[in-house]
């Protein structure tokens, strides 16, 4: 899913201050009806999401496979495709195939997979990615990573942890672990363009992150759906959605 908000600090998500307004409201209840009719028709694909997603959440590497899939997809999902999807490309960049290399090298072999893999901005990537890898290193290794941020407390202990990486922001905290249908996250949403889009259909802007994600919180509870289905809804079937809003 798209956008990275670049380097960051753990400033936490705020409470939503600003109060639905009627038109908002009005808003809510119309997507509230489609996003009700299109979680029962795609029940099967819902229930397959999170019965997969657990088992993301098992491998030692769950840090830095989510970080490759987040930088693959920022931009543009057409990058998974290249990078996670092919097997070979995805050999080169792992946390121990890159590992013997010294830090120059080890960012020219992951931009050269990247520009294999037709990621955008592979120059800007591989530097980030090169960063992060030495602070998961400073961790322990893939494992420990995976522990500490298991053992962060709570959703905004998450959020916080996997925000020191360079390049993670507000969307990509929230995405990584609601690809593995984590507990602390089932409501949250991950604000990517294609989420953003519809805002925009039903003519509404906000002013904050978190602003925004209430809103289709908000949404959920109308049409008795929680944010991770919301979100995965929402990022799936977009232009059925867009349609169906008129």
């Amino acid at each position: 899913m798209a956008s990275v908000h670049g380097r960051n600090v753990n400033d936490g998500d705020s409470k939503m201050t600003t109060a639905p307004t009627k038109k908002t409201a009005k808003a809510a209840d119309r997507l509230a009806a489609v996003l009700k009719t299109i979680a029962a028709e795609k029940q099967d694909d819902l229930a397959k999401w999170k019965k997969r997603g657990p088992s993301l959440l098992k491998r030692e590497d769950f840090v830095w496979d989510r970080l490759l899939s987040a930088f693959s997809t920022w931009g543009g999902s057409k990058g998974w495709d290249g990078l996670i999807g092919d097997k070979a490309n995805y050999a080169r960049v792992t946390y121990d195939a890159i590992g013997a290399y010294t830090k120059k090298r080890r960012v020219a072999e992951i931009e050269w997979v990247m520009r294999d893999a037709k990621v955008r901005y592979p120059a800007n990537k591989a530097k980030y990615l090169a960063d992060n890898y030495d602070l998961v290193k400073e961790m322990g290794g893939p494992a420990e990573a995976r522990k500490l941020l298991l053992a962060a407390p709570g959703r905004e202990g998450k959020l916080a942890f996997m925000r020191q990486f360079v390049g993670i922001g507000k969307k990509y905290a929230r995405d990584m672990l609601m690809d593995a249908y984590h507990p602390d996250f089932h409501d949250s949403v991950a604000l990517d363009s294609r989420v953003k889009s519809i805002t925009e259909a039903l003519g509404l802007s906000f002013s904050s992150y978190e602003d925004h994600e209430q809103f289709y919180l908000d949404v959920g509870r109308k049409a008795g759906l929680n944010g991770w289905e919301v979100d995965r809804i929402l990022y799936n079937f977009r232009d059925d959605v867009t349609e169906r809003l008129g």
